[in-house]
């Protein structure tokens, strides 16, 4: 039987154009598939939880791969390491049962972005540089409670539509930097951007608390509005 692995990785999305395998495009997928043929001489089909857009960054990204050969966890790890590039790294490696997939095992994710209400040439690429204009952090707090619970969130998403139910969403001080951490069991394609996106419109008064609330009953066609990708993090994968 062919041995299953289960891997975590970090990873600074700055330089992929996502997760997802793209002809003539730098991917995370792609790289790990290239780290793997060098180390057992095949390209296995790499499952993962959280397919990540362009400049997005993973603190905990969950993935998995079965090959023909099996190999202890450690040596695997090291050997992984050693062939991947400096913006990837493999935090740990587990053998896992034959029928365990990556992509169905999340029950829960979280997810954070970083906000600077200011400029930071060093942080330009990790967070969202917001100095249009002041932020009222108690007014977006406040506002961030109105998505908890279960909604059909196609207003908050590009293309696709679907129920996900969100269990929090916390809106705090992180030294300078305005911190969005939200936990849901399952996320829409850009949706965590778009709730973002939207709640730092209520700071500026293009959107207001029961603009949301009818964009989640689905009462408008309304859209909220897409936050850059390079402040947002898969944080945890919960499964």
């Amino acid at each position: 039987m062919s041995p299953n692995y289960k891997i975590v990785l970090e990873y600074d999305g700055t330089h992929f154009c996502g997760w997802e395998l793209q002809h003539n495009r730098r991917t995370v997928r792609g790289e790990l598939e290239q780290a793997l043929q060098k180390i057992f001489g095949e390209r296995p089909k790499i499952y993962v939880a959280s397919r990540t857009d362009s400049g997005v960054h993973a603190l905990n990204q969950l993935a998995s791969f079965k090959v023909t050969k099996s190999m202890d966890v450690n040596e695997l790890r090291n050997a992984l390491n050693g062939n991947l590039p400096h913006d990837i790294y493999i935090k740990s490696v587990e053998q896992v049962d034959a029928d365990f997939n990556a992509r169905y095992a999340p029950k829960r994710k979280v997810y954070l972005y970083r906000l600077l209400p200011g400029r930071s040439p060093l942080r330009r690429l990790y967070v969202w540089e917001y100095y249009k204009m002041g932020f009222d952090f108690y007014k977006v707090r406040d506002a961030a409670t109105v998505f908890v619970g279960r909604y059909n969130f196609r207003n908050f998403a590009y293309k696709d539509e679907g129920i996900c139910e969100i269990y929090r969403v916390e809106v705090t001080h992180v030294g300078d930097e305005i911190h969005f951490e939200i936990e849901g069991n399952r996320f829409l394609y850009k949706m965590v951007r778009m709730m973002v996106g939207s709640l730092v419109w209520v700071n500026e008064g293009k959107l207001t608390v029961d603009d949301i609330k009818n964009m989640l009953a689905n009462k408008t066609a309304k859209k909220g509005f897409t936050a850059p990708p390079q402040g947002l993090y898969l944080k945890e994968v919960i499964s």
